[in-house]
């Protein structure tokens, strides 16, 4: 019995640990279900951002009666906290340089803070359930499910690994794809890091580019297509 309490008291610290490592991923995740809110007008009837016992956080408000409605709400934690993450990866790669502790410091907080927001991106099962149950309730929504599905699956593999098994990695992989993205080798960023400079690497902005040169590839190869069908 008391090796039993002493395990669960074990638990709640490094739960109560993990929720303080990760309080900028919370706090932005409840945030965006807010915003959501406020965005598609439905009514917010209490909020709580961050505590360290019970929920990490949660939004209470009116049931909405539009799925479009109920996805944008359930979804907008995973649109903010990876876009966001996104944003300050990119700009501490590309775009911010500076010497001292202090700023080798606010390098240091950008990447905490990314690496947080995707730790919290999944949605709520309840959030996806309902979503997803609203989804296949009605036939024509049914091509919907391309957009829900993947979503919904990954929250139920979640369920069943462990939420934070699956997103902690996973936010370390998407820092390296960054890394790798630019081509940096921890050796130069830790060269970097010990003579006092940030962005010491001097790497111009990767994902917007990337990302543009990947769309227009894709439009030059379907244009012909729709072209040849359009005529």
């Amino acid at each position: 019995m008391a090796r039993h309490l002493r395990g669960l008291l074990s638990r709640g610290r490094r739960a109560i640990a993990f929720r303080l490592a990760t309080a900028p991923g919370i706090v932005l995740h409840e945030l965006a279900h807010r915003l959501a809110c406020l965005l598609v007008g439905v009514p917010v009837q209490s909020v709580v951002y961050f505590q360290l016992t019970g929920p990490p956080g949660y939004v209470r408000h009116t049931t909405p009666t539009r799925w479009s409605t109920t996805a944008v709400i359930a979804l907008a934690p995973l649109a903010t906290n990876v876009t966001i993450a996104a944003v300050l990866l990119e700009y501490s790669l590309a775009v911010y340089t500076t010497t001292g502790i202090g700023g080798v410091a606010a390098g240091g907080l950008l990447w905490w803070v990314a690496v947080a927001a995707v730790i919290h991106s999944l949605p709520s099962t309840t959030d996806l359930e309902t979503v997803w149950t609203a989804t296949i309730a009605r036939w024509y929504r049914l091509p919907l499910a391309v957009v829900v599905g993947p979503v919904y699956a990954l929250r139920r593999l979640a369920g069943r690994v462990g939420t934070y098994r699956l997103t902690v990695p996973l936010s370390f992989v998407a820092l390296g794809g960054m890394l790798a993205l630019y081509d940096l080798s921890p050796t130069a960023i830790l060269d970097c890091l010990l003579s006092g400079r940030w962005g010491c690497w001097d790497r111009s902005p990767r994902l917007v580019s990337t990302l543009s040169t990947a769309v227009t590839h894709r439009i030059d190869r379907l244009w012909p297509v729709v072209a040849e069908r359009l005529l």
